[in-house]
């Protein structure tokens, strides 16, 4: 079930009304069956998957906080868990990768050997809807329990931990110690969440329809002529892809946390003005926080993270991207990807070390030229790695990075941008988010429009709600004549 489509525009309104028109004992499992109505929604019997790991967790959880003393059981149940959540999004994620690079490698060894080819059957899997955050949220419940957290004794509240529907599909990636705390606690209605909730939800799809749709025309019509487009047409696309990416996640991170505190959750944040982050390090702490602060805390850190020495602090970085890439795709491109940036964070890494050692070069960089100059510097690493990204396959991705720099005449994407409603909805997004974006919201530092008495109407909940529907009907006229799924859907 999209966000953006019809069906949820009468699931949610109608979940959010039996919801709070209940007694408080039915809340949660209302809120669970819900949950598996919308994953079921996509294919009824990956719903039976979902149960599975869910009970299998459940009980795992459980049987380490009953073997509290004993280490090794607790350990030994530690890697069953392990084991059976990678197992289960290796399988589903990973075999038909497998299958096709031994394909490959199988074919060329042969044909260069003997002369012949040889295939192995494909098997042909239909990845699961999230099963890629859910596992990840399973592996940090485990691995909390086993360090002593406390386990979630209630099969109620785990299911729903588990299949959230605000969070099920495309994350963000849940801590269940917030999650549950936010269960034994569950809110009274509240006008002002509805508010805040349903504005996020509409400045999502405005974000998703307007915004990344848009960009998504743009961004295909570049990579798909990749071979035969000039250097404008190529940066025009490569852009594209940049924002487009950034709207149709943080769109769907809009919508899901709205979802959620309109029902009363608050669910983190997965975005902070990535594109204006300094360095690749600043970068992954504005970018998917709630992936970057999991890799970091159950990948990097247990590998040692940056108190070993500098080589194995950089090899556990590479390591740390490198399946940050995997796990975004089961291709090679992802995984050029992730060495991009594992790559740029040790370079980034290495030069914060020789400017922390010269007092000129930190000097110099708390000046505002060199912090643009850096800003910039950043935002064109990000936007030549998500070429690899966006990329098909590695063979498109270097045909696009060699057309950057291609002397051929070609008006492709010129012309789609120019006949494209991109403009017009960019700039009124523009203008909404300097109207309503955290930083207005710190009245303290922007004295001066309460001058024009500004800051008492812009940000009261009845303007603002109307600002909302407005940029949600606009978003509708902007909307192209195809419109995409969630980038994220696929991972």
């Amino acid at each position: 079930m999209l966000f953006t489509s019809i069906t949820y525009l009468i699931f949610f309104p109608l979940v959010l009304a039996c919801y709070w028109l209940s007694p408080l004992s039915w809340r949660r499992p209302l809120l669970l069956i819900a949950s598996y109505v919308f994953y079921m929604n996509w294919l009824p019997q990956y719903g039976i998957l979902l149960f599975l790991l869910t009970a299998l967790n459940y009980g795992l959880g459980l049987g380490m906080a009953a073997n509290a003393a004993f280490t090794k059981a607790r350990h030994g149940l530690l890697i069953l868990g392990l084991v059976l959540n990678l197992g289960a999004l290796c399988f589903y994620k990973y075999t038909n990768f497998l299958l096709d690079s031994l394909n490959s490698a199988l074919g060329l060894s042969l044909v260069k050997d003997l002369g012949v080819s040889a295939h192995l059957s494909e098997a042909n899997i239909i990845l699961p809807l999230g099963i890629s955050f859910f596992a990840f949220e399973f592996i940090h419940y485990l691995t909390d329990v086993f360090k002593g957290g406390k386990a979630i004794t209630s099969i109620v509240d785990f299911g729903l931990f588990a299949a959230f529907f605000p969070s099920q599909i495309a994350g963000p990636i849940k801590r269940y110690q917030n999650f549950v705390k936010q269960l034994e606690s569950l809110r009274s209605f509240s006008w002002q969440n509805i508010n805040q909730g349903l504005t996020l939800i509409l400045q999502g799809v405005f974000k998703k329809i307007a915004l990344s749709d848009n960009l998504a025309v743009l961004a295909q019509a570049g990579f798909s002529n990749a071979t035969t487009i000039g250097a404008v047409d190529a940066w025009l696309s490569a852009l594209a892809f940049t924002w487009q990416i950034y709207f149709d996640f943080s769109g769907y991170t809009d919508i899901g946390r709205g979802s959620a505190l309109m029902l009363g959750f608050s669910l983190p944040d997965n975005f902070n003005f990535p594109y204006i982050a300094k360095n690749l390090s600043d970068f992954w702490k504005r970018w998917h926080i709630s992936l970057s602060s999991w890799l970091r805390d159950y990948l990097y850190f247990p590998l040692g993270g940056g108190r070993v020495n500098r080589w194995r602090k950089h090899a556990n970085l590479m390591i740390t991207m490198l399946l940050g890439g995997l796990w975004h795709g089961a291709a090679w491109h992802y995984v050029i990807w992730g060495v991009l940036h594992g790559a740029g964070l040790v370079i980034s890494h290495e030069y914060d070390e020789i400017v922390k050692r010269s007092q000129l070069l930190t000097a110099w960089h708390k000046t505002h030229f060199v912090s643009g100059i850096s800003m910039l510097a950043t935002f064109a690493v990000v936007v030549m790695a998500w070429i690899f990204f966006r990329a098909d396959n590695l063979e498109q991705a270097l045909q696009l990075i060699a057309a950057l720099f291609s002397a051929k005449q070609s008006s492709i994407v010129t012309t789609l941008l120019c006949a494209s409603t991109l403009p017009v909805a960019g700039f009124l997004y523009g203008i909404y988010g300097l109207l309503y974006s955290r930083p207005w919201h710190d009245i303290t530092t922007l004295n001066q429009i309460r001058v024009f008495g500004l800051s008492d109407i812009l940000l009261k909940p009845p303007f603002k709600l109307a600002a909302s529907l407005g940029i949600f009907l606009c978003a509708i006229g902007f909307a192209p004549s195809h419109t995409e799924p969630f980038i994220y859907f696929q991972f």
